[in-house]
């Protein structure tokens, strides 16, 4: 036996959460189907996981009216710093530059999932199926003799949609079932995440520090904690996982240096491979992928959500412009539509994959002469103010908000 909706988003994440939020008014019906019942005890790996949000973030999630549920939870970038180990020259950038009380937001993943399923829970038209495995033993992505999409799921559960979203990941079976392709590049590389106590207070300032072996975030938890993102060669994160709370210490101080003095862990470590994994296309007959499904990024630049909520704030704003066009005829899953969309979305898409790829190789090139090469570009971007406010907007997510139209910039240009 089948259910039908308007739309069936497989994926229950925070992207897939945040594309079900902006469609609850519409009136369309939506399942949110995720894998993991959505009351499960957050483990280890996720208590220890933060996002950074940008600025341009906050103001979409303020257009929802989310932000007050997470607010609580957040902790303000009030400046950043970035620098490359063993080498001179570093940029910094502060928010009352920019007549902002942030430059961005680090909030505890918890804290986001919590306000948008406690949101989505309280949705007339929004249904959430969980726990629901969507089955990837057929080849293809079965459709009805209306060219609906049919998804199969765990115990011979069925829905069929009128248009379906892949948010399920980078190994996105979605992505799989429909036959798109994708583009990977492993970066031999895996991101630690846990929480370290400074010995001096962070004062709000976000730390980005280049190392050979990975870049090494410390970013604003709670007044007085950071969060630690620290990519390192795959091998030796494995080691480090592994290691005693003193030794892994012993490292990360190492690694960091001593500008907020001592750290000392306060939280679980957890640790998940890094990689980009840029689909062949973000659309197909019925269907679209959105957040890590299209894209997956890695951390270096903290822009993957960020993209992955403005990919959901957009289809949900030209779904909602064709729905009041077009009233009762509106299908969901119109092909010019999406395609609409996609071709909106590229330029964005490719550019934030393109510039986090780009730091990545650069910092990890450990060809003679490079560093101090790095560091003289470091140097030199700082004594650019207009170099440096591109680089604000951009990291804020400011540059890209006029593409969305339901979003109440309220901010100072």
């Amino acid at each position: 036996m089948s259910r039908e909706y308007d739309i069936a988003v497989v994926g229950g994440g925070l992207a897939g959460a945040s594309l079900a939020c902006a469609l609850a008014d519409t009136g369309l019906s939506v399942a949110l189907i995720e894998a993991v019942a959505f009351d499960t005890p957050a483990d280890d790996n996720l208590r220890a996981r933060t996002t950074a949000l940008a600025w341009g973030t906050r103001a979409m999630f303020e257009s929802l009216d989310l932000w007050g549920a997470m607010a609580d939870s957040a902790a303000a970038i009030e400046r950043l710093h970035v620098s490359q180990a063993g080498y001179f020259g570093r940029v910094t950038v502060a928010a009352d530059e920019y007549d902002l009380p942030a430059l961005g937001y680090v909030v505890p993943n918890t804290a986001m999932i919590a306000a948008l399923r406690d949101r989505l829970a309280a949705q007339d038209h929004v249904e959430l199926i969980a726990p629901a495995r969507f089955e990837t033993r057929f080849e293809s992505l079965a459709y009805d003799d209306q060219g609906q999409p049919v998804l199969t799921l765990d115990e011979g559960r069925a829905v069929r949609a009128r248009l379906l979203i892949g948010a399920d990941g980078q190994n996105s079976a979605v992505r799989a079932a429909l036959g798109i392709g994708a583009q990977v590049d492993d970066y031999g590389q895996s991101a630690i995440i846990t929480v370290v106590t400074p010995e001096r207070a962070h004062d709000g300032c976000a730390y980005e520090r280049f190392l050979p072996g990975g870049p090494l975030a410390l970013l604003p938890r709670t007044p007085d904690t950071c969060a630690a993102v620290w990519a390192v060669p795959t091998d030796e994160a494995t080691a480090l996982c592994a290691a005693s709370e003193t030794a892994f210490t012993q490292a990360l101080n190492a690694a960091f240096g001593h500008r907020l003095g001592a750290l000392t862990l306060a939280g679980p470590r957890g640790a998940y491979p890094l990689a980009r994994v840029l689909a062949d296309r973000g659309v197909a007959p019925r269907a679209a992928l959105i957040g890590n499904a299209g894209h997956a990024l890695h951390p270096a630049a903290a822009q993957g959500f960020n993209l992955s909520i403005r990919d959901a704030l957009g289809l949900a704003d030209i779904i909602r412009e064709h729905q009041s066009l077009k009233g009762e005829a509106f299908d969901p899953g119109d092909a010019d539509m999406l395609a609409a969309w996609a071709e909106a979305r590229q330029p964005d898409q490719h550019r934030v994959a393109n510039f986090t790829d780009g730091i990545v190789r650069l910092f990890s090139n450990h060809l003679p002469g490079l560093g101090h090469a790095r560091g003289a570009g470091l140097f030199g971007l700082s004594l650019a103010p207009g170099l440096r406010a591109d680089m604000a907007r951009r990291s804020m997510g400011l540059a890209l908000l006029d593409d969305l139209p339901r979003v109440d910039k309220g901010i100072k240009r």
